[in-house]
């Protein structure tokens, strides 16, 4: 059986159709959706849908406050009964076949830990969703916005010549959907919740492949992706804490005193760019609407 864990945070627009999306998939499942103090009507979309099929195991934890997104899933995590465990976002619609796919692909290899789909948008164009390990390179090179300037300048942590289109090992997919072994997560533990929003799902495939662990990346299985439809309520809070995650990351994964000593200097270009990415847009956005 697939444990189906769903964070939710805000999410009225979008819970109905992921759970309706669920209820259609071919694979016995249940569903643990764990909300993060949800103050629209996320939770009362969850209880009328869990009305509307009692054939469906499912199980609501209400968090009286936000405790961020990492502390939601070892929630999720704790409550699961199936042998396999899916992290699914709320702003999803999964196939009928979907985690049919992943899990074949997790039963084609033993150490096959994590089984990723491909993302689409609501338009069917495929979303980019793997990433490479960053390193502090990486990091560089991102703050100062080169590959923006240069686009021919190819990220090798965002994998720019990756067109999603074969299967593949990764290091880092997209925690939108996984599919995990229950054997992971028993031998690597849950996410760190010092990573309370992002990168903790970098972290967590870090030290899952630690382990020895493949993460595969299969296109046959397909998820339509909204995109951060509820980060993106809060561009300033989203940029803060995306900054904030990505240097803990660095320092947490750091290897000598001396690439620890140069993640500290980038600290102060972090949070130059932090500023220039929230302000930028409240300079620009009246200039648009005339």
């Amino acid at each position: 059986m697939i444990s189906v864990i769903i964070i939710t945070y805000h999410n009225e627009r979008d819970i109905g159709e992921c759970l309706t999306a669920v209820a259609q998939v071919r694979d016995s499942f249940e569903i643990i959706l764990v909300d993060n103090d949800s103050q629209d009507m996320t939770r009362s979309y969850a209880e009328t849908f869990r009305e509307a099929h009692p054939e469906i195991a499912c199980r609501f934890i209400w968090n009286p406050i936000n405790r961020g997104y990492a502390a939601a899933v070892n929630q999720g995590l704790e409550a699961a009964t199936g042998d396999r465990i899916c992290i699914l976002g709320p702003d999803t619609s999964v196939f009928p076949d979907t985690f049919t796919h992943l899990k074949k692909t997790l039963e084609n290899d033993p150490k096959i830990g994590i089984a990723a789909p491909q993302l689409l948008t609501i338009k069917g164009e495929i979303q980019p969703s793997c990433r490479r390990f960053p390193n502090p390179a990486d990091a560089l090179l991102e703050l100062t916005g080169l590959p923006r300037l240069f686009p021919k300048l190819k990220s090798r942590w965002k994998m720019s010549g990756f067109d999603h289109k074969q299967t593949m090992d990764v290091d880092q997919p997209e925690a939108t959907c996984l599919l995990l072994r229950r054997e992971v997560i028993e031998t690597v533990g849950g996410m760190d919740e010092q990573f309370p929003l992002f990168f903790n799902d970098v972290d967590w495939c870090k030290r899952i492949r630690a382990k020895g662990w493949r993460i595969v990346f299969e296109p046959s299985a397909k998820v339509i992706h909204k995109k951060g439809t509820s980060v993106n309520r809060n561009i300033p809070d989203k940029v803060i804490k995306s900054h904030k995650g990505f240097y803990r990351y660095l320092m947490k994964h750091a290897r000598t005193p001396g690439e620890r000593f140069f993640i500290r200097l980038l600290g102060p270009l972090f949070c130059i760019t932090g500023m220039i990415r929230i302000i930028c847009p409240i300079i620009v956005k009246p200039f648009k609407t005339r």
